[in-house]
């Protein structure tokens, strides 16, 4: 379940590399940064987002759902929002809330 993931889960994987698929295509990210939300809601799971980086791309993805692979966390359908390249290639942002 998406809501019991913790941002402790992604905090330890900032610097892997993980697999994103659409339906046609995959690539590869660089899970670059796992922040808490700045005002974060009273629930039990805090909110917080993901920042993933395709190293070396100068275009982006669709914004829309993409299936995440990583060997520990598994398989996991989320909504990628482009937000723009940052130097090193294109970075997307994932929110868990």
């Amino acid at each position: 379940m998406l809501n019991e993931i913790p941002l402790e889960a992604f905090a330890a994987i900032v610097g892997q590399n993980v697999r994103v698929s659409g339906s046609e295509h995959y690539i590869d990210v660089e899970v670059a940064q796992a922040q808490p939300l700045a005002n974060p809601s009273p629930r039990a799971q805090p909110p917080f987002f993901v920042i993933v980086r395709h190293n070396g791309a100068t275009r982006a993805i669709s914004q829309g759902i993409y299936q995440l692979d990583h060997p520990t966390l598994g398989a996991m359908d989320l909504f990628f929002v482009p937000i723009g390249p940052d130097g090193q290639g294109m970075c997307y942002e994932i929110t868990f809330n």
